[in-house]
């Protein structure tokens, strides 16, 4: 995928874009070069691909529906917020300049205490969600099971998918799914490097010589026992996307804006990425919907799956989903194999038990936490230098410690 050639043209991209703004024309996400598909990721290209990432890979419309759900404003200064990082005092002005943050928002008690957009971005900005689509998918899920199309996470995946036989996935529960821990091998790996992992992105997503449905038979190595050991992987969510598909007959759009978006009040259509036009959405990644939102979705989570006075999402999927699960403490805060400051529970990151709160995430800085204790809601978006740090995420918690910190001193719900 990248060789150098590419490496290059990307150097010499980078160049001119850098000189497009010592000439007095700042760089926005107006005037970003997107790139192809397969550049999406590179430093030149994360501003515009990042919030055009509709334009560059086919996506399904997310409808949105009937009135916004306004939320109310009363701003609090956070110039005084303060955390300690790397044996300095960090302010949030200059957290948001040194992690190139595209926006930021905080909801406290329902109602929008800060929100700021930076590199030419605006409120109607659709930022691709990059992972933070797999917590939509464990949430989705849930609601497969309040319908009756899903019986149990318990179930096989081959009794609603039975082309999963033909993977490693077919040993597996939906609970192993939902909770990484398949014990399949897939190299999580965001650098470009050849794999079969980017051989079924470029030939299922990019190329399209495949679907990207049939790439999930190319994965049979089992590395550890079913549901015994955390092992992130995006092919898992694939496959849960799939069997949500399967077991309701409609697209994830399609159901994401049925039972959710058209009645969450939300301002704007979203989308979602397709593995080709009219094909199947990728249960792993990219959505694309604008910061308030995201930010609506995350007071979704905060008020038990309930949205004024419609209980959209039942309130025991959403305890199950945000608590760690009492029988598999390997996935509990502290304990997750591989990055132990957090633990995990049906697509969703678990902040230590102390916190009371809940993160979707994705790569280059994308975030919703949500704080169950003192009714907070945080949205980021961003264009980090590096996808995946635990060093960027432990960062990025201990600010939004200190924005909690600092609004509790205020008074809290």
């Amino acid at each position: 995928m990248r060789n150098a050639a590419t490496a290059c043209l990307v150097s010499a991209l980078w160049l001119a874009v850098v000189a497009h703004a010592d000439d007095g024309v700042p760089v926005t996400a107006a005037n970003a070069p997107l790139g192809n598909p397969l550049e999406v990721l590179q430093p030149a290209y994360r501003l515009g691909s990042f919030t055009h990432f509709a334009q560059i890979i086919a996506s399904r419309q997310i409808a949105r529906g009937g009135p916004v759900a306004e939320l109310p404003r009363a701003p609090r200064d956070l110039s005084g917020v303060r955390y300690q990082w790397g044996g300095k005092n960090v302010t949030l002005a200059e957290h948001l300049e040194r992690n190139k943050v595209m926006a930021y928002l905080v909801i406290k008690d329902g109602a929008v205490v800060y929100e700021t957009y930076r590199y030419g971005t605006r409120d109607s900005t659709p930022f691709v969600s990059w992972s933070m689509a797999k917590s939509f998918v464990g949430t989705l899920t849930g609601l497969a099971i309040a319908d009756g199309k899903i019986e149990s996470v318990d179930d096989p995946t081959t009794r609603y998918v039975p082309e999963l036989a033909e993977s490693g996935y077919g040993a597996n529960s939906l609970r192993d799914l939902l909770q990484m821990s398949s014990g399949v091998k897939f190299i999580e790996d965001y650098s470009g490097a050849p794999s079969l992992e980017a051989k079924a992105w470029i030939e299922g997503n990019v190329n399209r010589s495949v679907r990207y449905t049939d790439t999930i038979a190319w994965f049979k190595e089992r590395i550890h026992p079913p549901g015994t050991r955390f092992y992130y992987s995006s092919m898992e969510p694939e496959v849960m996307g799939w069997i949500v598909h399967r077991s309701t007959g409609d697209y994830l759009a399609d159901y994401l804006s049925k039972k959710i978006w058209s009645r969450l009040g939300a301002e704007h259509d979203a989308s979602w990425m397709v593995d080709r036009p009219g094909g199947l959405e990728i249960g792993s990644c990219c959505i694309n919907a604008s910061l308030r939102d995201y930010g609506r979705f995350g007071l979704l989570i905060l008020n038990g799956g309930r949205a004024g006075d419609q209980q959209l999402v039942p309130e025991k999927w959403v305890r199950k989903m945000t608590r760690p699960d009492a029988a598999r403490p390997f996935l509990h805060p502290g304990k997750l194999e591989g990055k132990p400051e957090f633990g995990y529970q049906d697509y969703w990151w678990l902040w230590p038990t102390e916190d009371n709160a809940v993160m979707a995430r994705g790569a280059f800085g994308q975030g919703i936490t949500v704080d169950f204790d003192d009714y907070v809601v945080i949205v980021q978006t961003a264009i980090w230098d590096r996808a995946d740090n635990s060093e960027d995420w432990l960062e990025a918690a201990a600010l939004q410690r200190a924005i909690i910190a600092g609004l509790r001193s205020g008074g809290s719900r």
